[in-house]
């Protein structure tokens, strides 16, 4: 996406306009001019519970005779945290009825890794903060989460992918009977975790609450000898904690349809599943529907993912956002400015990039990535192993060759990610999978009047439609801009007949803030829409590609075309 770094000031995320809210979700920080502690015994704070399971409603009330303007409920892990390092806050204002001098709201708390104390501050008009009451929250230390799947690129396989506070003999039960999953198979895990010495820069690398927060350790372990079709069953922890029983069909041996969805730029938005009209929740929900319905293969996400540029808060309410769709189906990302983007620590880079990364001269590449440079996404998230890790890889699924491709890394004729995707490309066995399907974070075609995106276009044609042409890729996915838009068969700019030439679509819809930019009138420019968050919904047999747009909340198509075989 390309939202830049806007900073809110002293409002917190409940009271910014939900546009704001998707441009940069949980960016407020007040800054105390001084902090005291001072309880009284005539102000009250406290919830509905003392203990939480990640992503659990927490009702939160409190009283005080005398509620000043600026009184805040704040949020602290660990308990130890001093007043001015809050994870989150409310102000007490925004309560009905905080002039009677009580009130309360309803919030969803994460699992942290670490137990919370909600703080009642009194704040004076000089900013000096006063803690008047507490009250501790407790969480179950070792509970796994996040828990998602993905595709190894071998047959027979399923890895699945969790994090938790500890390792602690970390194993995944599975079996084909929901009921026989406790005597059935188990395969351990290995696990990883990182640093903020790991990490390229600032945001990222400062050790503060909403910024760099120990992500605890991220465990993955390989299911092999599935049965093709057959539906499994697994839960994964450890002995101790383990985490609710979820289900995926293993993929087919011979598919005669394969369908997938796929989206950019979402971000995390709360809270999600209560019919919320809104971005990141309403596209979450209705994948979820499409799901439950079985109609879907996978889901790729091509890059900005949880737009955290650096904040592990944000992370883990995007992850928990993400294991309703991704426990049940192949989950398979790629990267965006905001997973990489880097100007500092490129020793520190996984990708293995020269230097700083991709620069160019007639570049938009900056800072995006507040510091991460992919560290944070690649061990969330471990890819087949057919590429460069997360950064560019490719799988076969049923009658579908994919390959996601980074376009934040240098890609041009002679670098190794060219050489790499022109040697992928070549070697699709086309009798197997007859359709050839490549992302990349940035648009390849797009009408919309952004000078700085359509000269990255533009070199990203020049670099790579030949290659397109000459091994028929089909559909060319992509984000970056909010918005949707679909060409018709195109080469070099030109409408051809349908299936001799690529489809490219742009579907940053996933949930962050939509576009309000005009577009460019372009021939191959077939439908455009800033207005609908969505995804675009691929079905696939032997001769045809069904494409629709689905927007939210209703799952109202807005584009829909079939793309017959290249022949």
């Amino acid at each position: 996406g390309r939202g830049g770094n806007a900073e809110y000031g002293h409002t917190p995320l409940h009271k910014r306009n939900v546009q704001q809210v998707l441009l940069d979700v949980r960016d407020a920080h007040v800054h105390f001019s001084a902090s005291s502690w001072s309880p009284d015994p005539a102000v009250h704070i406290s919830a509905n519970t003392t203990h939480i399971r990640n992503g659990d409603y927490v009702t939160i009330t409190w009283e005080n005779p005398t509620p000043g303007l600026f009184d805040m409920v704040a949020l602290y892990t660990p308990p130890t945290r001093p007043v001015q390092d809050y994870l989150d806050f409310r102000y007490i204002t925004d309560t009905k009825g905080w002039s009677t001098g009580k009130g309360s709201f309803t919030e969803m708390l994460f699992n942290m890794r670490s137990d919370y104390e909600l703080r009642y501050l009194s704040v004076n008009q000089d900013m000096h903060a006063t803690v008047r009451a507490t009250f501790k929250v407790s969480v179950q230390v070792d509970e796994p989460m996040h828990g998602h799947i993905g595709l190894t690129g071998k047959p027979g396989e399923m890895r699945v992918m969790w994090g938790s506070a500890r390792v602690h003999e970390p194993r995944v039960l599975f079996s084909t009977s929901k009921q026989g999953l406790m005597s059935q198979q188990r395969v351990m895990a290995t696990s990883t975790t990182y640093s903020a010495e790991d990490l390229c820069g600032p945001r990222a690398n400062i050790t503060n609450p909403l910024m760099f927060q120990n992500p605890g350790y991220f465990h993955s372990a390989v299911l092999q000898n599935l049965k093709p079709g057959v539906r499994y069953y697994y839960s994964y922890g450890t002995d101790n904690a383990t985490s609710p029983i979820a289900s995926f069909v293993a993929p087919p041996y011979k598919a005669r349809v394969t369908s997938f969805i796929g989206f950019g730029d979402m971000g995390a938005y709360y809270p999600p599943y209560q019919g919320s009209p809104v971005g990141a929740a309403a596209v979450t929900h209705a994948i979820e529907k499409e799901i439950v319905a079985e109609e879907i293969s996978f889901l790729l996400h091509f890059g900005d993912l949880s737009y955290a540029r650096g904040r592990g808060y944000i992370w883990d309410q995007f992850m928990t956002q993400m294991t309703r769709v991704a426990s049940q189906v192949p989950y398979m990302v790629g990267v965006g400015n905001h997973e990489y983007d880097h100007i500092a620590g490129g020793e520190k880079d996984p990708s293995g990039a020269q230097a700083e990364g991709f620069h160019p001269n007639w570049g938009n590449f900056g800072d995006d990535g507040g510091g991460e440079c992919g560290v944070p996404t690649m061990h969330r998230y471990i890819d087949p192993g057919t590429g460069n890790k997360v950064f560019w890889y490719s799988f076969d699924y049923g009658l579908i060759h994919v390959v996601q491709f980074s376009s934040e890394h240098d890609f041009r004729p002679g670098s190794r990610q060219y050489e790499w995707l022109r040697n992928d490309l070549r070697n699709v066995d086309r009798t197997q999978t007859p359709w050839i399907v490549v992302t990349s974070h940035r648009p390849i075609y797009t009408s919309q009047d952004s000078e700085g995106d359509h000269i990255v276009s533009r070199h990203l044609r020049m670099a790579l439609e030949e290659l397109f042409y000459s091994y028929r890729v089909n559909l060319h996915l992509s984000g970056h801009y909010h918005s949707y838009e679909s060409s018709c068969s195109v080469v070099s700019g030109d409408c051809v007949d349908p299936g001799s030439g690529t489809v490219y679509i742009v579907v940053g819809t996933g949930g962050y803030g939509l576009e309000a930019q005009d577009y460019i009138y372009y021939p191959w420019s077939q439908t455009q829409n800033c207005k609908d968050h969505g995804y675009s919904k691929v079905v696939v047999n032997e001769t045809h590609m069904h494409v629709q747009f689905v927007t939210t909340p209703h799952r109202t198509v807005k584009d829909n075309f079939v793309i017959p075989i290249w022949k």
